[in-house]
């Protein structure tokens, strides 16, 4: 997918499912699978429809209006797709100052048709199945999903899955380790040390990222250690837990095969001290949690900052990318250092959202086909980046240009993404295909990371129906609670000592019945 679509979806996700595309501070361009260059146009591999039936109107939910182009390419890359899959295809996009949860609910209630609905998060989908809005696929997929059944492995299946049933066509994200610590390498060939390896090694790169002038200005004006695009102690908790807790910020197993929250783990509060001792030291950006964005963003770009822990594009767009103008060598790279927890990468699940099927839909067999078609390499294409030669142009190094005044600005691109229900990956190709500076870059952060050590959470493929919790009422309560518990323990207005006092009132609010119904459900889940 482009990194617009993963910025915009790991938007979505974070504040829809937990807290977490490019990057999790949303807006930008189309899908973190998207693969471009097929060998064969979009006229030549899949069989046409049966050309004595006429096309079958399918209307979709087009979350975001960006997308719709209004062009010449965008009217053929629609009538090849009727061509293929016998299906015409009609986008509705919320109205100004409507989300798209809101608008499907409006078409869902009402004698409105609409039969696909992408991007879905797992929680919503399984609400929207349990209210009777969509249909499960098993069937369908059985009858018409042969090139999707092939093209997702087991695991994306196993994830979009409850109860036997298959809520959804699962959407990939291109980076299952995406929190991450990166650390300026030329920063440490400025202050002549080498990668940090431990967490010792790595407090004694802070301390000269602070008094050792790497930007060699001659000038005390650096930090060593911000946080990702979000600017909370969660960045950086989800950056460093590796190297303290046994389970990262993933729930763990207590003797008694109970599932409890990090925070129960008693390594957190060691990382806690670790993370306030540095603030106390002036590591840490002082303006962290107090400032937007693109004031994170410009500290970055400002040559400011030596690390950063969190969202692993944190580092990139309006970052590097212009810092690089200035100073051509700055470069982040992740890192896993070496202390009492785990010291691998969590990773996330493979599917972030799905595609489902309205059960409204008159026409459940034709989007199918339409989907499975979309499965296919050639299908795939044509509806992320369209046609080749029209909207875009293969180059020798496998990447591809745009056509039109603008070869790398997606928003200037003739076609993009408007007919893309989910994301795939492609063996030889990357998510980012575009030849520009920023796909490149966010190519080579993806690489780096995803050949660092990481493990998968003890709850692996579990989807929790957090609707029948007994907690569920009191699930924003806790969040807010505990988020603001670690803002004022992290600036010393609360003392860390209280720490399990904030747990036990984090247990009284609806913690320990959280507890209870995820248990619960983990272990008829594995049973």
């Amino acid at each position: 997918m482009s990194r617009q679509l993963a910025k915009r979806m790991g938007g979505l996700l974070a504040c829809a499912v937990l807290a977490a595309t490019a990057a999790c501070s949303g807006g930008g361009k189309a899908g973190d699978g998207a693969a471009a260059g097929s060998s064969a146009s979009p006229g030549q591999s899949a069989k046409p429809a049966e050309s004595a039936k006429a096309p079958v109107k399918l209307v979709f939910l087009a979350p975001w209006a960006v997308y719709d182009r209004q062009t010449d390419v965008q009217k053929k890359v629609h009538d090849i797709l009727q061509e293929k899959s016998g299906a015409d295809l009609v986008p509705v996009f919320p109205a100004t100052g409507e989300t798209a949860t809101q608008k499907v609910n409006l078409m869902l209630s009402s004698g409105e048709q609409l039969d696909i609905i992408p991007f879905q998060s797992i929680d919503r989908a399984l609400e929207l199945y349990k209210n009777g809005a969509i249909v499960p696929l098993n069937d369908l997929l059985d009858k018409y999903g042969s090139n999707l059944k092939k093209n997702f492995d087991a695991d994306a299946w196993a994830e979009v899955t409850v109860d036997g049933k298959i809520l959804g066509i699962p959407s990939l994200y291109p980076n299952r380790t995406p929190n991450i610590l990166q650390i300026r390498t030329d920063w440490l060939k400025n202050v002549n040390l080498p990668m940090p390896v431990t967490i010792e090694d790595y407090e004694k790169v802070m301390d000269a990222f602070v008094n050792g002038d790497p930007d060699k200005n001659g000038k005390k004006d650096t930090y060593a250690l911000n946080s990702g695009s979000q600017g909370t102690v969660e960045d950086l908790e989800k950056a460093f837990a590796p190297f303290f807790l046994k389970q990262a910020m993933n729930w763990w197993q207590d003797g008694q095969g109970n599932l409890l929250p990090p925070e129960m783990d008693p390594a957190y509060k060691d990382m806690m001290a670790k993370l306030i001792e540095w603030s106390k030291k002036g590591y840490i950006w002082p303006e962290m949690i107090l400032s937007k964005n693109d004031k994170r963003v410009e500290a970055i770009a400002q040559n400011k900052i030596g690390s950063v822990g969190g969202w692993y594009s944190s580092t990139i767009s309006g970052a590097l990318e212009v810092l690089a103008k200035t100073v051509p060598e700055a470069n982040y790279e992740p890192v896993v250092l070496q202390g009492k927890g785990v010291n691998k990468l969590a990773t996330t699940p493979k599917t972030q959202f799905v595609a489902v099927i309205a059960k409204k839909s008159k026409n459940p067999e034709n989007a199918m086909k339409f989907l499975d078609y979309t499965a296919t390499r050639e299908g795939y294409d044509l509806t992320t980046i369209g046609i080749e030669g029209q909207s875009y142009t293969k180059l020798s190094n496998g990447l591809v240009e745009y056509v039109g005044e603008d070869k790398t600005d997606w928003q200037k691109a003739k076609y993009y993404y408007l007919h893309n229900m989910f994301t795939m990956k492609w063996e030889g190709t990357g998510p980012w295909p575009v030849n520009s500076w920023s796909d490149i870059t966010f190519t080579k952060m993806l690489n780096a990371s995803s050949k660092l050590p990481s493990f998968d959470a003890v709850d692996k493929n579990v989807v929790y129906d957090k609707s029948t919790w007994k907690s569920f009422a009191k699930q924003t309560d806790m969040q807010t609670y505990l988020s603001e518990q670690k803002v004022k323990v992290f600036l010393g207005e609360v003392p860390l000592a209280d720490w399990d006092k904030i747990m036990q009132k984090w247990k009284d609010i609806g913690g320990a019945q959280m507890i209870e119904d995820r248990t619960a459900q983990f272990k008829a889940a594995k049973k």
